[in-house]
């Protein structure tokens, strides 16, 4: 599994480093985010000069450090066009560690609202949920996080008639995006 996800990765990575074409570096903003966002010094560098192995090393070792150590905080990295974006709840004692530990690497830290914790908890919620739904005549038939944006995604066919019903149920947390999808 994870010498899949590094290959992966690291053809997206070489794809993202050697496009010809001009690409939008902006990332989606994360609800409640601040915008602001902590650099470290390696990001300098253009991003061409970055070694992609070496990208989806460091990512690896941030997401494996931050889910053991910051989980309180920590919602995932990912590799990105200017280097490793890691998404966190602000945090200075996250922040020292990346800064300090990879210091020549460009690592971008992103203020989120929700860790994967707190969306593992959300997931969880409606994965637990699914027979209740049914009962209302809402089919969940697939269900997702997504760290970046801060969301749970939930794949249903009957979008409109759940739409104010999840708004109900999960009001507080981390928010719920229902997308239509039909059964696998």
């Amino acid at each position: 599994m994870r010498r899949v996800l590094v290959t992966l990765l690291l053809g997206l990575t070489v794809g993202a480093l050697t496009a010809c074409t001009a690409s939008d570096t902006s990332s989606p903003a994360s609800p409640g985010a601040s915008g602001a966002a902590v650099r470290t010094g390696g990001c300098g560098a253009p991003p061409s000069a970055a070694d992609p192995e070496r990208l989806v090393d460091v990512a690896g070792q941030i997401g494996t450090r931050g889910e053991a150590d910051f989980a309180a905080v920590f919602a995932g990295a990912r590799v990105g066009d200017e280097g490793v974006e890691v998404y966190r709840k602000p945090s200075a004692e996250l922040d020292a560690w990346v800064k300090s530990t990879f210091a020549a690497t460009c690592v971008i830290l992103h203020d989120v609202r929700f860790s994967a914790a707190d969306l593992a908890k959300r997931y969880q919620q409606v994965g637990d949920d699914t027979t209740y739904w049914s009962e209302q005549g809402v089919h969940v038939n697939s269900v997702s996080s997504d760290f970046v944006r801060g969301v749970v995604v939930v794949g249903t066919q009957e979008v409109d008639k759940a739409k104010p019903l999840f708004a109900a149920r999960y009001a507080d947390g981390p928010p719920v995006e229902l997308v239509d999808e039909a059964p696998a």
